[in-house]
């Protein structure tokens, strides 16, 4: 390797977790630095999947607001420690992009994944141009697969590549895996059961739905047996009943009937919640939230997920069915009944890792199964029982089991999605290059840096309440008072008037206007007198409609104007609206008897 250019990170894989690394240095102010002191990318795609990775080929919706993501990637945070932006970065023309323009219109719903997906993509092709900006330190490798890493005697990573079948070496002080996660069916599942057998990564792209839909349309019984309860078990539930149309000629609808979908699930299903008050409100009893007040942070349903399953618990949804299966001999036994009477399978149980040889010293690393474990430091977990991962390796996305610290129950948890990988993965990356100095002031981990910046919003909350009200505003007092008032006179027997002195007595109450024998009033200080052409004959809808509005236009007031002229004598019948909804019946003259004090 001698007089080859070590650079001080690979990374192994550019989809959202990996170019991520690259965005929050943008935000961080620490872009040009990282640059400089050496990056390589190294993505298994086509230039085209660079930012995305395989984000943008699944056929469901987020799980988060668009506006949130959008947010995530371009927004100012100035007041935050350290403080992000991106200005005079390569994100900052972002938003004006087509998919950024997409997702703001979206704002606060879910957006379907094939939309994040382009903004993910001009991302990782704004990030690439920026690389190449630096072409003595820097590099950007797209076909390109990473076979094997290599820590050598000397203490530099050795990456093994291959880009159209030619072997090449690459070196590094330090390398982050980032190259997702795959499903696979359990090995001991039955052979009659795997024949029809789903993974969900696969059913939730539009190949493996146009396969499944298939199977089932050719299917007797429309019966699907999901195994798991996380978040893609009701995504594929979801998908079964929005997405099986016939999109294609030759597609068959499918129509499932009551009990149809089977969702077979271990643990308790939980769901994400923004406060204790708005799961209470769901009629979930809550003992603890985690340090924001959110309930179910990482762990939750969220979104058409969460949608469902509330629909489903509560009766509204009954082509779906929850099963809670126990490790015990009567649970396999259930679980074996539903697979045996489903005409599909769609093993729905977590991802494993995408993962290379990583040799050290002569001697090949063992992991444990599944999702690989790393430590609060983003830092690879051995299978040898060790609590620190390794000071060289990093894991980040999908493929690891990047945890939280703990969660709202005391236990730890895993963390995923798209902003977690833009932020708290990317940061640990960046602390392992330069530093507790990303953490911003006085803090050394990043849990630290969550607590001070959460109680510095804690703290801007509690002063924003102790603003005093503006003077030309309203008090809230008198606002209440009013609508107390109105509310009392919607129930208040009706109140008669005189409507000139020919005229036939009314009675009048707010939205009410009928005959009369009497009239009760006659001090014309304190009586309400309607026009002289005031009719109780009826009227065509239409002519009453337009009479309603025209005789209301001048009574909207602004709460200023309230206040004000509640005291005085009279009111200007000709006074201008002020926006308000437009008030029917004698609405107008209620209102003038609230100002006038005769009601």
């Amino acid at each position: 390797m001698e007089g080859q250019p070590v650079y001080k990170l690979a990374i192994i894989g550019g989809g959202p977790a990996g170019v991520g690394i690259l965005v929050r240095a943008a935000r961080l102010g620490y872009l040009e630095r990282l640059l400089t002191l050496g990056v390589v990318l190294i993505h298994g795609g086509v230039v085209a999947t660079l930012g995305r990775g395989n984000l943008g080929d699944y056929v469901i919706n987020s799980n988060t607001f668009a506006k949130s993501l959008l947010g995530s990637v371009l927004d100012d945070k100035s007041d935050l420690d350290p403080p992000e932006s991106v200005r005079g970065t390569f994100l900052e023309g972002l938003a004006a992009h087509p998919s950024a323009l997409r997702l703001a219109q979206v704002g606060q719903a879910s957006v379907n994944l094939h939309e994040l997906g382009k903004f993910l993509e001009a991302i990782g092709y704004l990030a690439r141009l920026e690389i190449l900006k630096y072409p003595l330190s820097s590099s950007c490798l797209v076909d390109t697969m990473a076979t094997k890493v290599e820590r050598l005697s000397n203490g530099v990573c050795q990456v093994t590549t291959v880009h159209n079948g030619v072997e090449a070496h690459i070196w590094a002080d330090k390398v982050v895996l980032a190259m997702g996660g795959s499903q696979e069916l359990p090995p001991e599942m039955e052979l009659s059961h795997r024949a029809k057998a789903w993974t969900s990564d696969a059913v939730l792209r539009e190949p493996g739905r146009r396969a499944l839909a298939m199977a089932l349309a050719s299917a007797k019984e429309k019966k699907v047996c999901i195994v798991g309860g996380s978040h893609s078990a009701f995504s594929v539930a979801w998908l079964l009943l929005h997405k099986t149309q016939a999109k294609t000629k030759g597609e068959v609808p499918i129509a499932f009937g009551s009990k149809d979908i089977t969702v077979l699930h271990r643990g308790p299903i939980r769901c994400f919640y923004n406060s204790k008050k708005e799961a209470e409100a769901d009629g979930v009893v809550v003992d603890k939230t985690d340090k924001s007040g959110s309930i179910n942070t990482f762990t939750g349903l969220r979104e058409d997920a969460k949608a469902l399953y509330c629909a489903v618990a509560s009766g509204h949804e009954t082509r779906v069915r929850l099963y809670h299966v126990k490790r015990t001999p009567s649970g396999a036994a259930l679980q074996k009944q539903a697979c045996d009477a489903a005409a599909a399978i769609v093993w729905c149980c977590g991802y494993g890792t995408n993962m290379i040889p990583i040799i050290a010293d002569g001697v090949a690393k063992s992991f444990a199964p599944g999702a690989i474990k790393v430590d609060l430091g983003a830092r690879v977990l051995c299978d040898d029982g060790a609590s620190t991962g390794l000071p060289w390796l990093l894991g980040i996305g999908v493929g690891f089991a990047l945890r939280a610290a703990v969660d709202e129950m005391k236990t730890e948890t895993r963390a995923d999605g798209v902003t977690v990988y833009h932020r708290r993965g990317a940061t640990l990356v960046l602390a392992a290059v330069f530093g507790p100095e990303i953490y911003g002031k006085d803090c050394a981990t990043f849990e630290e840096m969550v607590d001070k910046c959460e109680k510095r919003r804690k703290e801007d909350k509690e002063k924003e309440s102790k603003i005093p009200m503006p003077s030309s505003a309203p008090p809230k007092r008198f606002v209440q008072a009013c609508r107390e008032v109105v509310l009392a006179l919607a129930s208040s027997p009706p109140v008669v008037v005189a409507d000139g002195e020919h005229s036939p007595s009314v009675s009048l109450s707010v939205g009410l206007v009928r005959p009369v024998q009497s009239v009760v009033r006659s001090d014309p200080k304190l009586a309400i007198v309607p026009r002289k052409t005031s009719r109780v004959q009826m009227e065509s809808p239409g002519k009453l409609r337009a009479r309603n509005q025209e005789e209301v236009k001048g009574l909207r007031r602004s709460s200023f104007e309230l206040r004000h002229t509640s005291q005085g004598p009279r009111i200007d019948l000709q006074a201008k609206s002020c926006g308000k909804p437009v008030l029917a019946g004698a609405a107008k003259h209620a209102i003038q008897g609230i100002r006038t004090g005769v009601l």
